[in-house]
């Protein structure tokens, strides 16, 4: 493979930095491990720069050719016997590395499933917002705001990175990440979203933040909930009937962790809705009933395929 010429595009010094070093001959294995360090504390600091590998470049590279997406790749780090895929643009940089190098880089134990590591700008889909807002700010949160997924606390990775993949399969409009949510642009959450969180506008903010939002687009507040409550507060039931009479209605749907559930404040501000289980176990997993959760109410465009799911009526 062809190398090009290494100063073809501007990075970020701690990104030059950590290419220069890792790829130099005579890097040694602490050096490389002090590096990425380094470089990972950066990215969370400034929250310009995401790692992620083969299939999801080649989800994104697709996206990009259906939908004229904007997605920037920086630069790719490629083992030095590995193919490229096929669609690259020219002007994306490429680095052949070693396979000692890619595995200080990807953070895993194993590359056996690790080709090559994509290097991309944050997207400008995702948002992080604070409570000095002006009025007209919200209405570039999200190209459209009629069916908007809420997280609420979702500490996991690789179920904040699913709920995001299984939110834009069914076609919502974006996804809102209340305090105590992991990195979306983390490496687990890469992998688990398959790179919808490049895909889907992503809002990171507090709930003060939130309610407006809902409130300018009249939406209907709901939080999923086990079928139990010890709190005695009214919950419905999730049923194709349910999904009919919110079919035309803007909601928020907001899903809490499994280990804390919903906060308190989400419990107060929204109707609460679960899913019936004939089993004896008290809830899913939530990427699991997220995932049932976001298919039953998805736009109103795709309420035909109710048809299939005679188990909720």
């Amino acid at each position: 493979m062809k190398m090009r010429n290494a100063m073809k595009f501007l990075v970020p010094c701690h990104l030059f930095y950590l290419l220069y070093n890792t790829t130099r001959p005579n890097a040694s294995e602490e050096d490389l491990a002090k590096l990425c360090k380094r470089g990972r504390i950066v990215e969370k600091i400034n929250c310009n720069i995401a790692k992620t590998d083969i299939q999801i470049i080649k989800e994104i590279l697709d996206f990009q050719e259906r939908y004229k997406s904007s997605t920037k790749i920086d630069c790719i780090l490629v083992l030095d016997d590995a193919d490229l895929p096929e669609g690259l643009d020219n002007s994306i940089h490429v680095v052949q590395v070693s396979s000692m190098v890619m595995k200080k880089l990807s953070g895993v134990q194993s590359i056996d499933s690790i080709d090559m590591i994509a290097l991309m700008r944050i997207p400008t889909t995702f948002l992080s917002v604070t409570d000095n807002l002006q009025d007209n700010d919200r209405a570039r949160w999200f190209a459209c705001a009629t069916r908007i997924l809420v997280l609420d606390g979702i500490q996991d990775p690789g179920n904040l990175g699913t709920l995001l993949r299984t939110a834009l399969a069914f076609r919502w409009d974006g996804a809102f990440l209340l305090p105590g949510c992991c990195d979306p642009f983390n490496e687990k959450a890469l992998r688990a979203s398959r790179g919808a969180a490049f895909q889907l506008p992503i809002v990171s903010g507090r709930w003060s933040c939130l309610a407006p939002l809902a409130d300018e687009f009249r939406m209907k507040m709901l939080g999923g909930h086990p079928p139990t409550n010890k709190n005695l507060t009214t919950v419905s039931l999730l049923s194709q009937s349910y999904a009919h009479s919110v079919a035309d209605t803007p909601l928020c749907l907001v899903l809490g962790s499994e280990g804390s559930g919903l906060s308190k404040q989400t419990v107060q501000e929204c109707e609460l809705i679960s899913i019936p289980m004939e089993g004896n176990f008290e809830s899913l997993n939530v990427s699991v009933a997220g995932g049932i959760f976001l298919y039953m109410l998805q736009p109103a465009n795709h309420q035909d395929d109710f048809a299939d799911l005679k188990r909720f009526t």
